[in-house]
């Protein structure tokens, strides 16, 4: 009787805590774990180990032993497996984690699309008020077709197929990576593009409707430019998550939140680059085709920028926000 009355206390003393590790066990697989959640898992691993070497001594034979024995397995198994990326894993990332990385930094996405805006409204009123600014601002080649009355989209589908669609994608997706990147630099670099490449987009604007060209411009911009501009304004929203970890680790240590963060970072990534190649292919078909009116390019811009931010607004799950730095 005394060795079950001992059993069993070691069991009420113990339950909660193995219980709880064979939660965080089950969860490691999912990739649903916080910091604190990975630290808590350490602590109950090392405490369950030396439980089960009292209960081989104490109790040997007993449940109790026989619990552990299989919550130790079960926690050492799930921490050394070798895990392969595959279809879950793709599945649950653009299902659950990147729009969560997207609601849980709303304030970047903020400040991303603030300075795109002010480089645009300051690109336009500057041309707008001076048009020789337009000189420094506009790139030459634009300024040298607008005067040329002629768009200098004109020559893109007659392209190889996939080729002018290929290297518009690599531009694009050049800029997003630097404007991603640049973040680790405390954010200076990822503003100084964000703004500089609205600046240029309202130069651009107020020069070519200055000389006339505005229409034309627009209707080519139109199928494409929301969604470009959408990937740009997160790529600008993953430089800044990464940003805010050196700015204000807050209470947790810089490392971690750093690489807690830049995964976050990269799962926006992830809709990037897709969101980038679906622009490009449409830039490079439907928004220079002559034969489709400027009403139908834009219901084909406006369709796919609100697709991208109505997937990426879908409210989270708590139980993975919670707790993470």
């Amino acid at each position: 009787m005394s060795r079950d009355r001992n059993v069993a206390a070691f069991v009420r003393a113990g339950r909660a805590s193995w219980e709880r590790l064979a939660e965080l066990s089950a969860r490691v697989d999912q990739g649903t774990l916080s910091l604190a959640d990975v630290e808590e898992l350490d602590r109950l691993t090392r405490r369950a180990a030396g439980d089960l070497a009292h209960a081989r001594v104490a109790f040997p034979g007993s449940d109790a032993e026989g619990y552990l024995t299989q919550v130790n397995a079960r926690t050492h198994a799930a921490l050394t497996r070798r895990r392969r990326p595959g279809l879950a894993a793709a599945a649950r990332l653009y299902r659950e984690e990147a729009p969560e990385a997207f609601s849980r930094h709303r304030r970047a996405l903020a400040l991303s699309a603030a300075l795109l805006a002010a480089g645009l409204a300051g690109g336009a009123l500057a041309v707008a008020v001076d048009p020789a600014a337009a000189s420094s601002l506009v790139p030459a080649d634009v300024r040298a077709a607008v005067a040329a009355r002629r768009m200098w989209t004109e020559g893109l589908l007659s392209v190889a197929p996939g080729f002018s669609g290929s290297a518009i994608a690599h531009n694009n997706l050049a800029v997003v990576g630097l404007v991603f990147s640049l973040g680790l630099g405390f954010g200076v670099g990822t503003a100084a593009l964000l703004f500089a490449n609205g600046l240029v987009l309202g130069a651009v604007l107020v020069h070519a409707a200055q000389a006339g060209m505005g229409r034309p411009l627009l209707a080519f911009l139109a199928a494409h430019a929301p969604l470009e501009l959408s990937a740009l304004l997160l790529a600008g929203q993953a430089g800044f998550v990464l940003a805010g970890a050196l700015l204000d680790p807050g209470e947790w240590p810089r490392g971690a939140v750093l690489a807690a963060r830049g995964r976050r970072a990269t799962r926006l990534l992830a809709v990037v680059i897709p969101a980038l190649l679906c622009a490009a292919a449409v830039e490079s078909t439907v928004s220079p085709a002559p034969g489709l009116p400027g009403a139908a390019k834009a219901a084909v811009g406006l369709a796919l920028a609100c697709a991208l931010w109505l997937y990426l607004a879908r409210p989270p799950r708590a139980a993975t926000l919670a707790g993470a730095p």
